[in-house]
């Protein structure tokens, strides 16, 4: 209740009274209230709007790449900091504008029309849209564009966020990642043909030069063992020569022979039941005379219990005579070279080891390349292609075993590994 209270004066003047006036506000009061609450929840959420604006801004700003923001008419309703900086242009050219408007109406596509109109009413998007342009500001730049709808806080209105990414230099790259993988593609083409006509030529070459090579061989030996009639101590040791020599050349030929195949992929296996041990020492014997002659120590430490394998016995037997041969060629005289072989596993592990000239450290990587050799005052005296080890690898791995070089430098010797699966011992 509202009191009002008024004193009144008689009109003789000699008494005065009171007026109270009583008026009920209990409605007034009720409305007033209300208006006060809509005005301080208008305020609250003027001020939610408020920050809720300065927030999106705020994320709009952060991000690196181009951003816009389209109203229901496609005009610009705020732009990042990034867009005004990328396209060279202000504010005051740009918010309010129709999209299309922008620039020199670089956005102004029919396809691009056709996307944005359709994001409101369908609320659609669209992904990696891609325009390239002669930008007034800019020049000829490629934009990659996505878009997005967002609804404003109140609800009421929907809004278009435009992300815009310039990909000028990434398409750049990607050309010429293409343009390089082409050429390589085309040099790798010319090198497979380069490297098959030059495998024709050695296998053409060395069949060539064998045929003759092998008669040449075969009466030395007929001579050698006086076949035809007897030699005096000169003509014998001439025949020797030529014999000797004939057949280191037919080896270097034959090894050629076997790197064109290798290189062609054409080196075949014939597997047969082998008896390592025997192997190893029938190897073992040949290079004895050659290590005699240098007075090289030549240990072997073979397993009793050795087994069989599954194999190609003469390319066996040419790994084990290229890597014996090695050690003997690249060891000074009275040293050591040794071979250890045994089980490991299911697998046979072999070891070729010297005490010789050593692999410096810089050569470890050219070692398994066609025809490389160590320049040594050894290597110099002692004949050889430089074939012996690339093909003794690549003989091991088409069996399907492992092969490796062990070198602590010059003068520290050389150790080589390789290894070869076993054929079940029970094998007959």
């Amino acid at each position: 209740m509202l009191l009002d209270a008024r004193q009144i004066e008689r009109v003789s003047g000699k008494a005065r009274i009171i007026l109270l006036a009583i008026e009920d506000i209990t409605e007034r009061r009720e409305i007033e209230n209300g208006l006060e609450k809509a005005r301080k929840e208008l305020a609250s959420t003027k001020i939610a709007e408020d920050e809720a604006r300065e927030y999106a801004e705020s994320m709009i700003n952060t991000v690196r790449e181009p951003l816009i923001v389209l109203d229901q008419d496609l005009r610009v309703v705020t732009a990042s900091r990034s867009f005004y900086s990328v396209f060279k242009v202000n504010p005051e050219e740009t918010m309010g504008q129709l999209i299309y408007d922008l620039g020199n109406k670089q956005w102004d596509i029919p396809k691009l029309r056709d996307l944005l109109e359709t994001i409101l009413p369908q609320k659609a998007t669209f992904d990696n849209y891609e325009v390239e342009h002669d930008f007034t500001t800019i020049g000829r730049r490629i934009m990659l564009l996505n878009a997005r709808q967002i609804e404003r806080v109140s609800g009421k209105e929907r809004i278009i966020l435009l992300a815009i990414e310039d990909i000028t230099e990434r398409r750049e790259i990607e050309t010429g990642l293409e343009k390089a993988h082409e050429e390589l593609t085309e040099l790798a083409t010319e090198l497979k043909r380069s490297a098959r006509v030059k495998s024709e030529f050695l296998a053409n070459m060395s069949h060539e030069l064998r045929t003759p090579l092998n008669s040449i061989n075969g009466f030395s030996e007929v001579l050698y063992d006086e076949i035809f009639g007897p030699l005096n101590e000169k003509q014998k040791k001439y025949v020797n020569n030529v014999l000797t020599s004939g057949k280191h050349l037919l080896l270097l030929i034959n090894q050629i022979l076997d790197m064109a195949k290798v290189e062609a992929g054409k080196m075949k296996l014939t597997l047969s039941h082998i008896p390592l041990k025997s192997l190893i020492s029938e190897i073992a014997l040949l290079v004895e005379d050659m290590a005699s002659k240098r007075h090289l120590q030549m240990a072997l430490e073979v397993a009793e219990d050795l087994p069989d394998i599954e194999a190609d016995e003469l390319k066996v037997k040419e790994i084990l005579y290229n890597l014996l041969s090695n050690a003997v060629k690249f060891s000074p005289e009275y040293s050591k070279i040794g071979l250890r072989a045994c089980r490991k596993g299911t697998e046979i592990e072999v070891i070729v080891w010297d005490t010789g000239i050593g692999i410096a450290t810089e050569n470890m990587g050219k070692i398994f390349e066609g025809f490389f050799r160590v320049d040594t005052p050894y290597s110099r005296l002692s004949e050889g292609t430089g074939l012996g080890l690339p093909l003794s690898k690549n003989m091991v791995e088409l069996h399907g075993g492992e092969f490796s070089v062990e070198s602590e430098g010059l003068d520290m010797g050389t150790t080589v590994r390789f290894t070869l699966p076993i054929v079940s011992e029970k094998a007959v």
